[in-house]
């Protein structure tokens, strides 16, 4: 079988690229290895788009859907009976609110949040991808690896290797749109990539360390509450104390709990999946109890854990550009570069013991076409967190809008072999 696009991944990054492409006409074959489309934010209970500058073109489409729907809703942050902080359901709020992330760069501002039902928004997905039309999308397949041919200093990939239920299949396309989290076709293609934290002295990263490290964005592991009593009872665990956490009300009266800092990913990856679940479960279990009480929730109870674990950071491509802390300073709509295909304003946001977040001082950053593009593989783009960043970056720019307007990108610039530069929008509150 031969494609013009195969897009491997169906998280944020994926749903740009394959929608994307398709609207423009390419003959797309979208493989995911779950039942449903959404990567972290439906498998990990990530159920809300956290307030940030986004020009993503698709997300306001999805939000909308969602509204209509009854599958989403705007959240916004007032305090409980107890003075912490929760998300809850408001009338009043817009789409765009929830992209001005800052109005004074002194001052924090708390917009709202759109927040989201996991069933609801693979719904959304499964339905834009049928009325684009040009996709065929293959659910419960499983990437294996690449078949590279090697021409003059030149990779491409040929074919693919994948499992799906009716066995091991081979396909071919053109071009491949990597939208995986861990970048498991680039990696197989044998693409450049690292993992872990840079040194000071690689790109002179200001907050970088001396000496590389093996330290990996935090890994937590979200669940759901609702009135009642808990559905699951356990022995609390080791880990961390903190009664704090970030709780959202989901469109169906539920709320998302994220404990934020649970266990630190270089130990996990280390535990592996398996060991480090029961970990995080251990961990909730004597963390609830307390957050319950400091927020008033006496009268909630667990009743789903997340299917997978909240993952950060992993491993990431070194490819024609690393995007690195120095241009997350220079914000300014990344102004420096001539090809920048991704806005956000979010802050380097380090999930670990002793850190936490760093704000920008100049507004949005910019992310360039070349953050996408392998130093060496002709035919493959990168539209996922694994994108070519330095560590630090990566930790600003994961949001899933953020990922979302990169695989638009690259879905575009494989459709038409153009580079969709978005044109740096105004933005209030910001001289620049």
């Amino acid at each position: 079988m031969f494609y013009d696009l195969i897009v491997v991944g169906a998280g944020s990054g994926g749903i740009g690229a394959a929608l994307t492409a398709a609207k423009e006409g390419m003959n797309v074959l979208w493989i995911e290895k779950e039942a449903l489309l959404g990567g972290t934010g439906v498998h990990a209970y990530v159920t809300s788009w956290q307030p940030a500058y986004s020009a993503s073109r698709l997300a306001p489409t999805i939000s909308q859907r969602l509204l209509e729907n009854q599958g989403g809703h705007f959240i916004a942050q007032e305090k409980t009976s107890t003075g912490r902080p929760i998300f809850r359901h408001t009338d009043s709020a817009s789409y765009s609110e929830t992209l001005r992330r800052w109005i004074d760069p002194q001052k924090r501002l708390q917009p709202p949040v759109f927040a989201y039902l996991p069933h609801a928004f693979d719904a959304v997905i499964t339905d834009l991808s049928k009325e684009v039309g040009h996709i065929q999308l293959w659910r419960n397949a499983v990437f294996l690896h690449a078949i590279v041919e090697k021409n003059r200093g030149k990779h491409f990939i040929q074919a693919i290797e994948i499992q799906t239920l009716r066995g091991k299949e081979r396909i071919q396309a053109r071009w491949f749109i990597d939208a995986t989290a861990d970048i498991a076709l680039a990696r197989s293609a044998g693409c450049l990539w690292t993992i872990g934290r840079e040194s000071q002295e690689e790109y002179e990263e200001p907050s970088a360390p001396p000496r590389k490290e093996f330290r990996l964005n935090g890994w937590t592991l979200c669940f759901l509450i609702r009135p009642g009593q808990d559905q699951f009872t356990g022995e609390p665990g080791p880990g961390p104390e903190s009664d704090w956490a970030h709780i959202g009300e989901l469109p169906d009266g539920s709320y998302y709990v994220n404990l934020c800092f649970q266990l630190a990913g270089e130990v996990g990856q280390s535990m592996g999946k398996e060991q480090a679940r029961e970990y995080l479960v251990g961990n909730i279990f004597k963390r609830w109890p307390r957050v319950r009480e400091a927020y008033g929730l006496e009268g909630y109870g667990i009743y789903r854990f997340a299917p997978r674990i909240g993952v950060r950071e992993g491993p990431r491509l070194v490819g024609c550009y690393v995007l690195t802390e120095n241009d997350l300073l220079k914000g300014g709509f990344g102004r420096h570069h001539s090809d920048c295909i991704a806005f956000c304003d979010h802050a380097m946001d380090s999930h670990l013991p002793g850190e936490g977040c760093k704000e920008l001082p100049n507004g949005p950053f910019g992310v360039p076409f070349r953050c996408l593009q392998p130093l060496h593989v002709e035919n493959l783009l990168i539209a996922s967190r694994g994108a070519s960043f330095s560590s630090l970056a990566a930790s600003a720019c994961r949001l899933q809008r953020t990922m979302m307007e990169l695989g638009e990108a690259a879905g575009y610039y494989v459709a038409t072999g153009k580079i969709s530069v978005i044109k740096r929008p105004p933005y209030q509150g910001w001289q620049i």
